[in-house]
């Protein structure tokens, strides 16, 4: 879900740049493997841009992630 000016996480926590998430288990459509911790680098056709350990970048749709915080 989200709006002009934000997006909003699982619980409904806006996320923002920089912020923590938890990013789930791949579905079919996910080029990741395995759930992770990243963070948000910014935000792209309407997906959280996630950066992991090993600077991999993942557009990753808001309600599936968590702001861990």
């Amino acid at each position: 879900m989200s709006n002009d000016n934000f997006y909003l996480d699982m619980n409904g926590t806006p996320i923002e740049a920089f912020d923590e998430v938890e990013v789930p288990e791949p579905n079919d459509s996910d080029i990741h493997n395995h759930e992770f911790t990243g963070m948000v680098d910014g935000f792209r056709n309407g997906n959280v841009v996630v950066i992991d350990g090993d600077c991999n970048f993942y557009d990753i749709e808001p309600e599936r992630l968590e702001v861990l915080k």
